[in-house]
């Protein structure tokens, strides 16, 4: 029953999101089955169904807006920045690498902070290093200005609210 659900509701999102963007088109109808029945088989087969968790559903998905919000506002604020460094007569970078502590567990939580880091302008992480102890990720950066580190920290906050997962530090 479960299973059942979840491809119920995973289809619905991803047609509502392909009626979103094709306008719901007639001349792209069969492209946008085809891709709603893909995008939820491969859903189902990366993410399976868990156990029903109604408490966390609320907090997951403020988590999620408020992580998504933030997200674009730190690009456009980037994106901004970065076209100012580019377009200014002397290019205003100074090109380093910045180790930050890597506080949340394995999973997809982890992965989605560094995709996403990798998406702000001006910064990429460029190696993981993990030890016994700890994990420490190397983040590339235009500039220590645009403060990678506040940037990382800033971001496992949301993605930990965005998960409901714990942090392997005890201090947070």
């Amino acid at each position: 029953m479960r299973w059942a659900i979840s491809t119920l509701l995973r289809g619905m999102v991803f047609g509502i999101v392909w009626v979103a963007l094709s306008g719901a088109s007639s001349d792209t109808l069969v492209y946008g089955i085809v891709a709603v029945i893909a995008a939820t088989a491969l859903s189902l087969g990366l993410m399976p169904p868990g156990q029903p968790q109604p408490k966390l559903w609320f907090a997951r998905s403020w988590g999620t807006i408020v992580l998504a919000a933030w997200f674009l506002q730190q690009s456009l604020r980037g994106g901004l920045d970065v076209a100012r460094r580019a377009l200014t007569r002397r290019v205003d970078i100074a090109p380093e690498v910045v180790d930050v502590d890597v506080e949340l567990p394995e999973g997809p939580g982890r992965e989605v902070c560094y995709l996403l880091m990798n998406l702000l302008p001006g910064s990429m992480v460029q190696r993981v290093k993990t030890t016994e102890q700890h994990t420490v990720a190397e983040i590339h950066t235009l500039s220590t200005d645009l403060k990678p580190q506040d940037q990382w920290t800033r971001l496992q906050d949301r993605v930990q609210q965005a998960f409901q997962i714990q942090r392997l530090d005890s201090k947070h």
